[in-house]
């Protein structure tokens, strides 16, 4: 018996006391079926919220009634797929929330499937797939409020199966799979872009794997990904402002220092989010292994010399986007693409200092356990005790009574919103509205033969109605309709202490 069949009969011998990591050992199927049933009750737990939309909801709600090539600030790759839920089963809080856990079981089951290219053991995917719980950019904060986020990290799952496929077997399924996961990506967040070129010079530095690149294959990787690329591209052609500038804007503090006081603070920042991003895996693996982790850290092969210098380059080139663009501060989110293989990563290390890193999977589970149980209780905690605690969540502002008190008074044709956490539950709540974010208008919506009256504009006013209202109305100029007299509306928070509420303003033009 050579090693891995070896290695395989004493993973089992050792697992199979602990039920639920004996089923997990069975590879990929078991332990989708796993995290499906966490993303389950991740739905669930969401569902058992009041019908109020966090900001990232909020604008998927929104954006869901019309189709772009762009959106603004972020590309628009989940905003279609948020868009063809809806248009399949309507607008509710359960249609903004299925993607967002599809696509992050997508993204572990990649993992998974990208592991096994490597090491075909199936209790080895399962490991290196539930091992992604430990970092809290894949467990932790999509259970607060990611959209964009989860996409990209989807692709870079995608992206480094294709990639490890195609070092492995080179067949034309794994360029194409490449050039998907490049499209998906580049059209989910810009920072993707990184990862593809520090792919391209890790697998370089190898001199087996460099034919790879000469592969007259690899067209098709262009090809995939340019035709899935190009209609956005088309239009950030034409709105590149608008598209870099609320990036650009998060990346750069307001009253930020120069110079070479600005480089060391975002260097400060990026050191930061590496440990952020990182330091729960890393600590988890340094505990459950201890010495068999630093002995790990001198071992290595070819496929942990590619995943570092991936890691290395990719943060290399963060690095640059500090030195010449006017960066002060990087988060954790921003490296998601870039040290998303870090599990991976110390997995075969470990593989390479001679441990069996699958017979520590009964170990293993009872850490992944609590780290789903722990997920699921901050958003939800903070909602049901914001009463006693005075941390609320936009999740606790009492939308499906706002509209029960504006239906009383008539049904609107056209809602106008000022904000677009406020628009977009003006959508949710009134499904067959049109809405129109006050601040984001999109031009030729809604058609101008739906404009009609009455039109209700609202807005966030602290409850003072008085004055001219804090909205635009320009958009509905045209239709030559009266305003009433502005009006308050105040209602208390959901699970609040009575006293907070919710302040609007509103009128209707008729």
């Amino acid at each position: 018996m050579n090693r891995e069949s070896v290695g395989a009969v004493r993973s089992e011998e050792l697992i199979k006391p602990g039920r639920l990591a004996g089923f997990l050992a069975g590879g990929l199927r078991p332990a989708a079926l796993f995290l499906g049933a966490y993303f389950l009750l991740s739905i669930a737990v969401r569902l058992m919220l009041p019908n109020a939309l966090t900001l990232d909801e909020a604008e998927q709600a929104l954006f869901s009634q019309y189709w772009l090539a762009g959106y603004g600030p972020q590309p628009p790759f989940y905003n279609w797929v948020q868009n063809a839920f809806v248009s399949v089963i309507g607008i509710s809080l359960f249609s903004l929330t299925l993607p967002k856990f599809l696509m992050l079981l997508l993204c572990y089951l990649f993992f998974g499937t990208a592991a096994r290219e490597i090491d075909a053991r199936p209790a080895f995917a399962a490991m290196a797939m539930l091992s992604l719980l430990t970092l809290p950019q894949l467990s932790y904060m999509p259970q607060q409020d990611l959209t964009h986020t989860v996409a990209v990290l989807m692709a870079t799952s995608l992206f480094l199966y294709g990639l490890f496929r195609t070092l492995v077997r080179a067949d034309w399924q794994g360029y194409v799979i490449v050039g998907l996961a490049i499209g998906i990506g580049m059209i989910s967040k810009y920072n993707f872009g990184l990862l593809p070129a520090s792919a391209l010079i890790a697998v370089f530095c190898d001199r087996e794997w460099r034919a790879r690149l000469l592969d007259p294959r690899i067209l098709l990787t262009a090809i995939v990904g340019l035709v899935i690329v190009l209609p956005h591209a088309l239009w950030l052609r034409d709105n590149l402002d608008l598209a870099t500038s609320g990036t650009i804007g998060k990346m750069v503090e307001a009253n930020a220092p120069h110079g070479i006081v600005r480089i060391v603070r975002a260097l400060g920042s990026l050191v930061l989010a590496c440990i952020a991003f990182g330091a729960l895996t890393v600590a988890i693996f340094a505990i459950a292994f201890k010495r068999e982790f630093m002995r790990s850290l001198k071992a290595g092969d070819r496929w942990t010399r590619l995943l570092a210098l991936m890691m290395a380059v990719g943060l290399l080139g963060v690095i640059l986007v500090i030195l010449f663009t006017g960066t002060t501060k990087i988060t954790e989110r921003w490296l998601d693409p870039y040290l998303l293989p870090l599990p991976l990563y110390l997995l075969l290390k470990l593989e390479r200092a001679g441990v069996d890193t699958t017979s520590h999977l009964r170990r293993f589970v009872p850490v992944f356990v609590v780290i789903m149980l722990v997920t699921l209780v901050p958003l939800a905690g903070k909602t049901l005790t914001g009463g006693l605690t005075g941390g609320y969540t936009r999740i606790n502002y009492p939308f499906a009574s706002v509209a029960e008190a504006l239906k009383a008074e008539g049904r609107p044709a056209v809602i106008i919103a000022a904000g677009m956490n406020l628009a977009g539950n003006m959508r949710l709540q009134f499904p067959d509205v049109p809405v129109v974010n006050a601040e984001q208008p999109i031009e030729g919506f809604p058609a101008p033969d739906a404009m009609k009256g009455p039109v209700l504009a609202i807005w966030t006013d602290g409850g003072r109605a008085a004055g001219s209202p804090p909205i635009d109305l320009s958009s509905v100029a045209a239709l030559g309709l009266t305003a009433s007299p502005a009006k308050s509306l105040s209602l208390p928070y959901y699970y609040g202490d009575g006293k907070m509420q919710l302040n609007l303003g509103y009128l209707w033009l008729r």
